[in-house]
């Protein structure tokens, strides 16, 4: 999903601006062109042996709302969910095909949560795609 305006607080779900942002980005984080699950671009999330590479987005949902975050996920070891007014996440082992992943949670009284991608330490780039909050 994309756009301003998105009930669902996530934009550029899709990397499909071509644009980061609004995703941040531990070093080396990026917008790539290959591999892509949907469309044209998909999100990098750069892990080193230091680092997870991790990749987030803060969005503001309705309080005290149950929601299912979803993407598209490829690499070893790549981790989707959420933090701060809520904690849930999800991971596969990994693979060189895309996997979908599903993350339920229920945001807390603010609504505001962080949306995050990242790897682990030493297992290499993983990359995501098609993000979307329901």
């Amino acid at each position: 999903m994309t756009g301003t305006g998105n009930p669902t607080g996530l934009v550029n779900g899709g990397l499909e601006t071509g644009s980061l942002a609004p995703w941040t980005c531990q070093t080396g984080g990026a917008v790539v062109s290959t591999p892509a699950h949907g469309g044209t671009h998909a999100l990098l999330a750069a892990a080193t042996a230091s680092q997870t590479g991790q990749c987030g987005q803060t969005v503001t949902l309705a309080p005290n709302t149950s929601y299912t975050l979803s993407g598209w996920v490829q690499g070893n070891y790549s981790y989707l969910g959420v933090s701060g007014g809520a904690t849930a996440s999800t991971w596969t082992p990994g693979s060189s095909s895309w996997t979908k992943l599903t993350v339920p949670f229920t945001t807390g009284a603010s609504g505001t949560v962080t949306v995050y991608l990242h790897g682990w330490y030493g297992q290499g780039s993983v990359y995501g795609d098609d993000f979307s909050i329901a």
